[in-house]
């Protein structure tokens, strides 16, 4: 494969086409958005996809971690502003919201729990500089507000928490147990009915998820990997907003909070056999390698030889470190490994590479980190060379063309790869 990454008029050609893309789209949902009235006053927005023209919580998180590093006026402050106006009276913010800014799914199922990555955001921002003075102290109380809603509707009895398959922003990976019938899987789970889609949404969105509603009504029934992770993930960058607030009490809290799970998380979803992080039900983890456990990485569940066999997992060519890692199921998963044709199935998506090699980078592996990195990036350059465009995800096995299933012109958090790798790895 062509190292793109090391010609840096590539890098920057690579960029700046890559942001003409992201800045025609957000100009077309600017032009959009003044059409019509919204629920609440909306400013500028990232433009990160959605239902009829709307947004999502993560994409937008992940749109802020590459919109930082770009030349130009971006409105990544605004667009996480937006997030905070459309939050419900007990402070959550769903995953997904119409161009009126209204939720698209009711709060009452986990298919609105988003992965709670917003105080990431404010971190890192605030780490860089790039936080007006004031603005951590007006975002902390949404923020802790947002995490104790989420705690409260989410969480199980054993202290991990639940999500939804679209919840967890991975459509279509597969979560039951293996060979488990429609019917076994949606008892016991918060069903998923058309009633959870809000009115003006309905007729569409349940036209196309209604054949898959038992998939959907896996939820509670399981600890999620990366729900249970991410949100020690947000206690850990709470924390961090504490300490910067000065308010050791709330700093101390969140620690004690991220220690209770990872406790927890380690007890439930490790297995010595596999030497893997899983989600976990009543009979024990589950077997299947996925991209959910990336997010052990980052939050700092797995330490010491723990974090090492997951390491090893990443490093290995039979399971996530293919020819552009890491896929989202492992490459040694006999029925889901689906490299061309799957959506989240064995397929290379921006986000979880971009957890992945930043959990790398936190646990120590920066040079392995930096070399999947670079292949990861070489493998989107090279389709962008040939279609003149960024694709929605990737093939793990090959470079010479788009994969089936991947939408074109994708620079919500299609830009990681080429606004934001060469920045944070110093390529440009």
């Amino acid at each position: 494969m062509k190292d793109y990454a090391s010609d840096r008029d590539f890098v920057r050609r690579f960029r700046d086409g890559a942001l003409a893309i992201a800045r025609r789209k957000m100009d077309d949902v600017a032009r959009e958005q003044a059409k019509i009235e919204t629920a609440v006053p909306l400013g500028p927005r990232m433009a990160t996809g959605g239902h009829f023209g709307g947004f999502f919580l993560w994409d937008t998180v992940f749109a802020v971690m590459w919109a930082r590093h770009a030349p130009g006026d971006w409105p990544y402050l605004s667009a996480l502003d937006n997030l905070y106006a459309m939050a419900e009276p007990d402070g959550f913010v769903g995953r997904e919201f119409t161009p009126r800014g209204t939720p698209v799914w009711s709060s009452h199922h986990p298919v609105a729990f988003a992965p709670p990555l917003l105080s990431w955001a404010e971190r890192v921002l605030a780490d860089e500089g790039r936080s007006p003075a004031g603005r951590l102290a007006a975002v902390y109380p949404k923020l802790r507000r947002h995490h104790e809603a989420c705690r409260a509707r989410f969480r199980r009895p054993d202290g991990l928490y639940f999500s939804d398959g679209l919840g967890c922003g991975m459509d279509d990976i597969p979560r039951a147990p293996r060979g488990m019938t429609e019917e076994e899987m949606a008892r016991g789970g918060v069903p998923m009915t058309a009633e959870c889609i809000a009115p003006d949404c309905r007729e569409r969105i349940w036209g196309w998820l209604g054949g898959r509603a038992a998939h959907y009504s896996w939820n509670r029934q399981m600890a999620w990997i990366d729900a249970s992770s991410q949100m020690a993930f947000d206690a850990l960058n709470l924390a961090a907003l504490a300490d910067a607030l000065a308010l050791p009490a709330d700093a101390a809290a969140w620690r004690a909070e991220h220690a209770e799970l990872a406790a927890a998380i380690n007890a439930a979803c490790w297995d010595e056999r596999t030497g893997f992080y899983h989600d976990a039900w009543e009979k024990g983890p589950i077997p299947r390698k996925t991209a959910a456990a990336f997010w052990v990485l980052p939050s700092r569940i797995a330490t010491g030889e723990r974090a090492a066999r997951v390491v090893a997992a990443l490093k290995d060519p039979a399971q996530f470190n293919r020819p552009i890692p890491f896929p989202a199921v492992s490459a040694d998963d006999p029925e889901d490994y689906l490299p061309e044709t799957g959506y989240w199935r064995g397929v290379v998506w921006p986000p979880t590479d971009y957890v992945a090699i930043r959990g790398l980078v936190d646990c120590g592996e920066a040079a392995f980190a930096e070399d999947a990195a670079r292949r990861y990036y070489n493998g989107v350059a090279a389709i962008y060379e040939k279609t003149g465009t960024v694709w929605e995800n990737s093939s793990p096995e090959q470079c010479e063309k788009q994969k089936t299933w991947a939408g074109e012109d994708f620079c919500g958090w299609g830009a990681l790869a080429p606004v934001a790798l060469p920045a944070e790895f110093g390529w440009i």
